[in-house]
């Protein structure tokens, strides 16, 4: 089995070697977690040794895309300019938000009868301007917008037809995979659990707080490569200040 390096040491080692080539990768988090900047950094990390991304915008506009990629130090506009990333933005094309950056692409007249098989169509289109053989991450940002602003019958509907794109040409001649993340508090249980079932890989963040401050387990607890074993660690996410408020 195929297997692509985030070259993020700890992670890829934590997954059984890294993510899996034409594999789904699902990072889910709580409320209060910082868990969707592991999926970012991932992501960028992979950019930076050559992939081309792609993300899938639906739970805001590209503005606060940009912010969210800037934390974790991904300038979008010069990746976009350079041709290593590009954004498929749902949310701008349902609101009617338009972009004339070339890296930008929307649906035009976007409805729920015609809407996936506009999207798949945009998914081949985008497929032949990708040069043969590359590497291609795709980053779902998030699970939760497509669920709340498409609706679970639309959202199922679209994971399995890119599922199924992603092995017709011109995808099926890409190293690929996807990055999907999940606030796992925003959908219901049964969702969340279908999402588990249907990913390769998992990575899960559990976040608590006490008088010190938050912490979070992270855990691995599922990835088909051979040799994987469940593991987690724990990581500090604030420290402790003092603050004159009154």
């Amino acid at each position: 089995m195929n297997t692509i390096k985030t070259w993020m040491v700890d992670v890829d080692n934590a997954l059984g070697g890294g993510l899996v080539s034409r594999g789904n990768l699902l990072i889910a988090y709580d409320k209060r977690s910082l868990g969707w900047m592991l999926g970012l950094k991932m992501f960028k990390s992979l950019i930076e040794h050559g992939a081309v991304g792609v993300v899938l915008n639906t739970v805001a506009s590209v503005s606060k895309l940009e912010l969210r990629l800037e934390r974790v130090g991904l300038d979008m506009r010069k990746a976009g300019e350079e041709g290593s990333l590009y954004v498929i933005d749902l949310f701008g094309s349902k609101y009617g938000i338009r972009s004339k950056a070339p890296y930008i692409l929307q649906i035009a007249d976007w409805n729920e009868d015609t809407g996936i098989a506009k999207l798949i169509a945009l998914y081949r289109k985008l497929g032949r301007k990708i040069p043969k053989g590359s590497i291609v991450v795709g980053l779902v940002a998030t699970m939760e917008g497509l669920y709340h602003e498409f609706g679970e019958k639309i959202m199922k509907a679209l994971i399995r037809s890119s599922f199924a794109s992603f092995e017709q040409e011109p995808l099926s001649e890409y190293e690929l995979m996807t990055i999907s993340l999940l606030n796992e508090g925003a959908i219901p249980d049964q969702l969340g659990a279908w999402l588990f079932s249907i990913n390769d890989q998992v990575v899960e963040f559990i976040s608590y707080v006490d008088s010190e401050g938050s912490e979070e387990i992270v855990l691995f607890p599922k990835s088909v490569l051979p040799g994987f074993s469940p593991s987690h660690c724990k990581i500090k996410t604030s420290e402790k200040r003092t603050i004159e408020l009154f």
